[in-house]
């Protein structure tokens, strides 16, 4: 291993996490300009069936996938590949306070995960290759396949993506009375601040219904705290809504050649569920699963509804990839 793959590695793991959690066998840096961005590797555990690259939402980090979607992937054959965003995880944060969930543009994503397929995972990962993305990820990954193409993938699988938000309306207002100023666009959007997990109870929360699966983010953060990420910046805010307008513009979705199977959630109040249907029927070799009483972070959520998901993802990755 190099200097740079223990700086990327965790600095510890939670002791109640440590009995599902797989370590990659390689942490990296890729860099972007000024900015490294951070990206972990798994070996398939025999011949490969391919390679899954996880692409996280917003907050999000390699290590809580590592917790247990890496594991169920890699018993299904796959290697796996992860990737924090700019921002997020161990990948360098834009602004001087950490907790600050920051953008300049989303573009900027765009071109960060551009670069990543082009230079390491076109060159490095075992084919056939599929994605696995939630939220802003699957947002992101969405519209990256419409301005650049489905290489170097054979099909995406895309969790409660971010294309459209329950409190679009609200947000958007609150933007307008807001001047698209620097000093204004870096502070914390209103009602949001730095990382508490005491902000944040299972009780009333609107990511999952399974208490331990609730509790991945706040036991990693404890864990290494160069993980934690506090709420959105109101520019951040603003360059989202402004992607989720590009990524629904007449003609955009319809570029897209590439099977995806786009899973939504009945009881999500984050990312609104009746958007997704739309945008399914507006995809070329699209399909829509809806995981019914799944609240926003399917791949966290209890036990029976995660078996519906993956049941949904073994049909779609036995058509690309074959059996397992």
């Amino acid at each position: 291993m190099t200097d740079d793959d223990h700086t990327a590695a965790p600095a510890a793991v939670p002791a109640e996490l440590a009995a599902t959690y797989r370590p990659a066998d390689r942490y990296d840096f890729l860099q972007s300009g000024a900015t490294r961005l951070r990206h972990a590797w798994w070996n398939a555990l025999g011949p490969p069936r391919g390679t899954v690259l996880v692409l996280p939402g917003r907050a999000e980090f390699i290590e809580k996938y590592a917790t247990e979607v890496v594991g169920d992937l890699l018993g299904r054959g796959f290697a796996v590949a992860a990737f924090d965003w700019r921002g997020q995880g161990l990948s360098d944060r834009p602004l001087a306070d950490r907790h600050k969930g920051h953008i300049d543009r989303y573009e900027t994503y765009i071109s960060d995960l551009r670069l990543f397929l082009d230079t390491v995972v076109a060159a490095e990962a075992p084919k056939p290759i599929m994605a696995l993305c939630h939220s802003m990820g699957g947002h992101l990954f969405l519209r990256s396949l419409a301005l650049h193409g489905s290489a170097p993938f054979v099909a995406g699988v895309v969790t409660a993506p971010m294309t459209s938000l329950t409190q679009e309306a609200l947000l958007r207002n609150v933007l307008r009375l807001t001047p698209p100023l620097r000093a204004l666009d870096q502070r914390y959007l209103y009602g949001t601040g730095p990382f508490d997990a005491a902000r944040y109870p299972f009780d009333g929360n609107v990511l999952t219904h399974d208490k331990r699966r609730f509790g991945f983010t706040a036991q990693w953060f404890a864990a290494d705290p160069r993980l934690s990420l506090g709420g959105p910046t109101i520019g951040w805010c603003r360059q989202a809504l402004r992607s989720m307008a590009a990524g629904l513009a007449p003609g955009v979705l319809e570029r897209i050649d590439l099977p995806l199977l786009l899973v939504s959630a009945t009881a999500d109040t984050l990312v609104n569920p009746a958007s997704h249907g739309p945008v399914v029927a507006r995809l070329r070799h699209g399909r829509l699963v809806t995981i019914d009483g799944s609240r926003h972070e399917i791949m966290m959520e209890t036990d029976q509804r995660r078996a519906r998901f993956w049941e949904a993802f073994d049909r779609m990755a036995k058509e690309v990839c074959g059996p397992s």
